[in-house]
């Protein structure tokens, strides 16, 4: 038999991370980077090139964490 169970309340965000797309400038396909705060090489999934980025200033992934309180204040309000 089954036993009934209490609807499950929908989770809140904790935490979050921002992604950044950079264009492959050999194939064109948009790179994703999550938080690319260090000049650094990436490479290209489709065509397996490599090539260089230009990081993410840490000071305004931090400004955005903070306005979002790291998510939480993302929250749609309907759900609140």
């Amino acid at each position: 038999m089954k036993t009934s169970q209490k609807p499950q309340a929908p989770v809140h965000p904790e935490g979050m991370e921002i992604l950044f797309f950079y264009p492959c400038p050999h194939c064109g396909r948009h790179v994703p980077q999550v938080n690319p705060v260090t000049p650094q090489l990436v490479g290209c999934d489709a065509c397996g090139q490599s090539f260089p980025i230009v990081p993410i200033d840490e000071r305004s992934l931090h400004y955005v964490r903070i306005m979002l309180a790291n998510g939480r204040a993302a929250v749609d309000p309907d759900f609140l």
